[in-house]
Order: structure tokens, then C-alpha cells, then sequence
């Protein structure tokens, strides 16, 4: 019989978060030192009203974000360490059965193809959910899709999860990465108010929360296209850019200069 991290094949195909040991440790560094190469900065809006949220009432949150991009998951990762939370995320059981030392950072699968797996990793969400300022992040369009797309679809899970869970606190979270003046781009996150919802508001709660994420979004692109850094808390800064290198250098040739005319005067 052909077994998969403990599951049997006729199991719920369920890969679940194991954040324990020292892996856990190496993964974290991994990832954070691919964000210092890759990323610039790491930019947010609304980070403090939600700390302040999440200290008055430190139940369970779900981050429900767009998914434009690689870098989401790790992103995603290191905000949950910014905010703090105690952070975990749906992957598809594919990648976990490639990748799965990404349990060790909250990462946990679902099967779309399985209806049993489906199931599953719903009712382990909700389970999560509970937790002491837990935070489960979401991306229910399902796949990478660009930022610029409109109007964003979401698939059917997040009503079977409210079912499940009878009440959920949602934050829709806006993801976007943009070039400004360096040669890596900026990662910028806008988290919108936290709101609870229960599940008398399932008939309409897949169209609600695509424009609820959709004006997040909207605002959030606004914003970063007027390379306003003022409009940002910067979280997270990568490795100096060529553009600051340069710029140091020729403060110190024009100093050199300076300091010989003035000797020479």
C-alpha cells in the first residue's frame, strides 16, 4: 500500500503544518535570505491597526490575499513574523508532496481533484482557526493570476469554510510587487480592516469579499504607483542596491575632490 507522510492512499489526501524541531529554523533562514537577494523592500499599509486589532482580541484571523506571484508564499511567511501571528497557509498537495519541508512554517495541502481532501483540510483550516492569534492564509483564486486582472474570481472553498467554522474574522490582504528606482522590486501589502462574519451571510459572501479585496487592491496599486514612500511602514529591507552603491561612491569621489581643493586653497 502506498503511503504519504503518514496517510494511507485511501486516506484524505491532507498534508498537515508540523512546526516543530530545527528544520523549522533552517527553512525560516532560507527563505528569509532569498528575500534579502530578491526583494528591496517590504512595504505595508494597515499593519498597525491590525496589530492593535489582534491585541484586543487575539483570536484566529484569515488573511484572504490575491495570488500574483512566486514570492506570495514567502511573503506571506515573513508578514507572519512582522505582524506576529501564528501563521499557516494552503498549498496545493502536489507542491507539498515536492516541497514538504515547508510544513515546517505552517504550510499544509489540499487536493482540488479529492473531494475527500477537500474536506479535510477545510475542517483543519477552521480547526487552525482557533488557535491563540493564529493567522491562515488564503488565496481563492486558486492560482497565479496577474495583478491587473479584473474582476477577481474566487473559488468555492471560502463558503464551505464559513459552513464549517460558523464564524470567521477576515482581513483582505492586497499583495503587489512593483519596480521603483532599484533594480529589484518593492514588496508592497495592504491589509484591510479585519471584519467577522458568521454564516447566515454565505449566500453572498464569495461576491462580497471579491470587491471588498478588489478596493484593497485598487487602493493599494494607487498608492504604490506614486513611489510614495511616506504611503508605507517599510517592514523588511534586502540587500543594498546597485543604485545606493553608486550613489555612496560618488559622495565619496565628490568628497575626495572637495577636501583636495580645499587643501589646495
Amino acid at each position: 500500500m502506498v503511503k504519504s507522510f503518514g496517510k494511507t492512499a485511501h486516506s484524505p489526501r491532507l498534508i498537515k503544518a508540523y512546526k516543530h524541531g530545527w528544520p523549522r529554523h533552517a527553512v525560516n533562514a532560507m527563505i528569509v535570505r532569498k528575500m534579502k537577494k530578491g526583494l528591496f523592500q517590504v512595504r505595508a499599509q494597515g499593519v498597525e491597526q491590525l496589530r492593535a486589532t489582534l491585541d484586543a482580541e487575539p483570536g484566529g484571523v484569515l488573511f484572504l490575499a490575491n495570488h500574483s506571484s512566486w514570492w506570495d508564499f514567502f511573503l506571506a511567511h515573513y508578514l507572519n513574523t512582522a505582524i506576529p501571528v501564528d501563521g499557516y497557509g494552503m498549498t496545493e498537495h502536489s507542491n507539498m508532496l515536492k516541497f514538504g519541508f515547508f510544513r515546517r512554517i505552517g504550510a499544509f495541502s489540499i487536493d482540488r481533484t479529492d473531494p475527500a481532501s477537500v474536506r479535510a483540510s477545510i475542517e483543519y483550516t477552521a480547526e487552525l482557526l482557533n488557535g491563540p492569534r493564529a493567522g491562515v492564509w488564503l488565496f481563492p483564486q486558486g492560482k497565479i493570476i496577474c495583478n491587473n486582472a479584473r474582476p477577481l474570481e474566487f473559488q468555492a472553498g471560502l463558503r464551505v469554510l464559513l459552513a464549517k467554522a460558523g464564524r470567521l474574522r477576515i482581513v483582505p490582504t492586497a499583495l503587489r510587487y512593483e519596480f521603483w528606482q532599484d533594480e529589484r522590486p518593492e514588496a508592497c501589502v495592504r491589509f484591510g480592516a479585519p471584519v467577522w462574519v458568521d454564516k447566515s451571510e454565505r449566500a453572498t459572501l464569495i461576491v462580497d469579499w471579491q470587491e471588498r479585496l478588489t478596493t484593497e487592491l485598487d487602493s493599494l496599486t494607487a498608492d504604490v504607483l506614486t513611489q510614495d514612500a511616506n504611503r508605507f511602514t517599510s517592514l523588511f529591507t534586502g540587500q543594498e542596491s546597485v543604485h545606493n552603491r553608486f550613489s555612496r561612491l560618488t559622495r565619496w569621489i565628490r568628497g575626495q575632490e572637495d577636501e583636495r581643493t580645499t587643501k589646495q586653497v
